[in-house]
């Protein structure tokens, strides 16, 4: 318990040593005085609103990178919509270790506001600048609001669009996996029933009586009167 404490202690220590450091930094640059940084960007201000930027784009096209061409494009057309200074409406500073930013908040003649926004480096020397126009806290909220509604709805038209991808896949796989159709079967040959054939019943009237006949032929010829062993196998028609 006795350690955690001490290093709680040491912890706090430290994050205090370095905020004093920190704040003896900042209260020493005699630079960082608040009354002449707002005199200066008073001053900044008001040359802003005298500055012909068409001019300088115009004769140092070739010279100006495109962020500070951009800048000076937009300052163009800020000054030409909102007018001439009229005052200055609020101002505040905020200083770091090495730099020191003014934001002032200025009136127009034709009722409308910009806000400046000048930074300086540990000399006092003018690092950058910019210049917006001023909006409402409602202002802010509503766009911020609006934003807010738009990024929901793309999100939520996304998801209706991955989730109809999604419910064509069955569709898809379907046409993929279509079952093949079945080749007709070869055909079998009918089987040939066989033919009844009708038995005709022979008359043998008349065999008895030849055969009768050939009998006492044969007998005659072989001089054998006697026909008890003689049999006739078949007779033949020619």
């Amino acid at each position: 318990m006795k350690k955690r404490l001490a290093l709680i202690c040491c912890i706090i220590s430290c994050i205090l040593v370095m905020a004093g450091c920190s704040f003896s930094l900042v209260k020493t640059n005699e630079n960082f005085d608040k009354k002449t940084l707002e005199e200066n960007t008073d001053s900044f201000i008001k040359s802003w609103f005298e500055y012909d930027f068409e001019s300088a784009i115009t004769d140092y096209a070739g010279q100006l990178d495109d962020e500070t061409l951009s800048q000076y494009e937009m300052s163009g057309k800020l000054r030409d919509e909102y007018g001439k200074y009229s005052k200055k409406d609020s101002s505040s500073l905020t200083i770091t270790t090495d730099t020191a930013t003014v934001t002032e908040t200025v009136l127009t003649d034709s009722g409308k506001k910009l806000v400046f926004s000048v930074t300086y480096d540990e000399e006092g020397n003018t690092v950058s600048w910019n210049v917006d126009e001023y909006k409402s806290k409602g202002q802010i909220m509503g766009k911020a609001g609006l934003n807010t509604i738009m990024s929901m709805a793309i999100v939520f038209l996304v998801l209706i669009f991955i989730a109809l991808i999604i419910a064509q896949f069955k569709h898809l796989g379907n046409m993929f996996n279509k079952p093949k159709q079945a080749e007709p079967a070869a055909e079998q040959p009918v089987p040939v029933a066989p033919v009844a054939v009708e038995e005709v019943e022979e008359d043998l009237t008349d065999d008895l009586e030849l055969v009768a006949v050939i009998t006492a032929a044969i007998a005659a010829a072989s001089e054998n009167e006697c026909t008890d062993g003689l049999v006739i196998r078949s007779i033949i028609r020619r």
